[in-house]
C-alpha cells in the first residue's frame, strides 16, 4: 500500500507511460536480443532515439524511469543484454566475449534506424564500459551522435589510473579503498562458488546489492521483477568479470562524440578519482557530480533524467 496519494498518481503515471513501449526482438550471431522501444516505432524519424545500456546486475527495467521521462520528447529504447532478462544466451563461452557485446549494441541500432542512423547512447556501470570501447572504436562511433555514462569509469584509464596510484605512497589510501569495493570482482574469479551462492540467496543478495547502491527501499524496481529474468542478470555477466580482470589494458583512444559524464561521489563500487582523466580522451565532456549512491538513476531519478535531457537538447541543437 503507498503512504500518499502522490506516490500513487506518480506511479500510475509511469506505468501508464512505460505501457507505450513495443517490445521486439533482434537476431545477431545465435542469440536473440530483447528491447523495448517506443510505440509507434518510425526508423524515418529525424531526431537520434536515446538508446539506454544496463549495467550488473540489471534488465533493461533499470531504466523505467528514464524511458518514461525521455520519451515523452525523444524516441527512446533499451535491450537485455545476451544471457540477460529475455534475451537469450549464447551457446558458447566464446559469445561472451567483449565484441560480441559491441555487435549486439550495433545490431540494436540498426533495428531502431537502418545501417546509417545514430543514436544517443546512455549507458550505465558494465553498460557504461562496454559504451566506452564501442564509441573509441571509428567502426562503431560513426553510430552515435552522443555518449552519456553513468557510474562507469573508461575501462583503461581506470586501470591507468590505479597503476599510477600504486606508485605513489600518498594514493595508497585510495587504492586499498578501490580494492576493498572492488572485492566482488575477485570472488567472481572463483569457480562455480559464485553461482552457487547467488542461486541460493536470490533474490533477497540481488535486493541488498540494489539497496546498498542507492536504490530507494520503496522503489517498485525492488518489487516489480522478472524473477528468472533478474536470476539470469544476476549470473550470466560473471563471464564478462572473468574475461575483465586479465583483459590487456590498451592504450585509450580519442572519444571524437560529445560526451556527457555523471559521477556518483557516494559510489559503492567506484572512487570519483577513477574519472580524474576522462578530459584527456573525450574533447567535447560534459561533467557532474552528484550526492548520489552507484544507482543514481533510481536514486535521484528526475535530476539524472534532467541532465540527460538537457544534454542530449544541447548536442541536437548544436548539430
Amino acid at each position: 500500500m503507498s503512504g500518499h496519494p502522490h506516490d500513487d498518481q506518480a506511479r500510475a503515471d509511469l506505468h501508464a507511460e512505460l505501457a507505450r513501449l513495443e517490445h521486439v526482438f533482434v537476431a545477431h550471431d545465435d542469440v536473440s536480443l530483447h528491447v523495448v522501444r517506443s510505440r509507434p516505432w518510425d526508423r524515418g524519424e529525424r531526431r537520434a532515439p536515446v538508446l539506454f545500456l544496463h549495467g550488473y546486475p540489471d534488465t533493461v527495467d533499470t531504466w523505467s524511469l528514464q524511458l518514461a521521462a525521455l520519451g515523452q520528447s525523444h524516441p527512446v529504447a533499451a535491450f537485455d543484454q545476451r544471457g540477460v532478462g529475455r534475451s537469450t544466451a549464447p551457446s558458447a563461452r566464446a559469445g561472451y566475449a567483449f565484441e560480441r557485446y559491441l555487435g549486439d549494441i550495433e545490431a540494436v541500432i540498426d533495428e531502431l534506424t537502418g545501417p546509417e542512423g545514430q543514436v544517443h547512447l546512455v549507458a550505465h556501470d558494465w553498460g557504461a564500459a562496454l559504451a566506452w570501447m564501442f564509441a573509441e572504436q571509428p567502426r562503431y562511433a560513426r553510430r552515435l551522435r552522443s555518449l552519456s555514462i553513468l557510474a562507469g569509469p573508461h575501462p583503461n584509464l581506470m586501470l591507468r589510473r590505479l597503476s599510477r596510484a600504486a606508485k605513489n605512497p600518498r594514493e595508497l589510501g585510495f587504492l586499498f579503498d578501490q580494492l576493498r569495493k572492488s572485492w566482488y570482482i575477485l570472488f567472481f574469479q572463483l569457480p562455480w562458488l559464485p553461482e552457487q551462492l547467488i542461486t541460493r540467496q536470490f533474490p533477497e543478495m540481488w535486493v541488498r546489492a540494489l539497496r546498498s547502491g542507492g536504490v530507494p527501499k520503496e522503489d517498485p524496481l525492488l518489487r516489480e521483477f522478472d524473477a528468472e529474468g533478474t536470476r539470469r542478470a544476476a549470473l550470466t555477466p560473471l563471464a564478462l568479470y572473468r574475461q575483465a580482470l586479465f583483459r590487456k589494458s590498451q592504450p585509450p583512444r580519442p572519444i571524437e562524440v560529445p560526451t556527457c559524464l555523471v559521477v556518483p561521489l557516494r559510489d559503492m563500487a567506484l572512487r570519483p578519482e577513477l574519472y580524474d582523466d576522462v578530459h584527456e580522451v573525450a574533447a567535447d565532456l560534459e561533467v557532474h557530480r552528484l550526492d548520489a549512491n552507484h544507482w543514481a538513476h533510481r536514486e535521484r531519478a528526475s535530476e539524472v533524467s534532467g541532465i540527460l535531457e538537457a544534454f542530449i537538447r544541447r548536442v541536437e541543437h548544436d548539430s
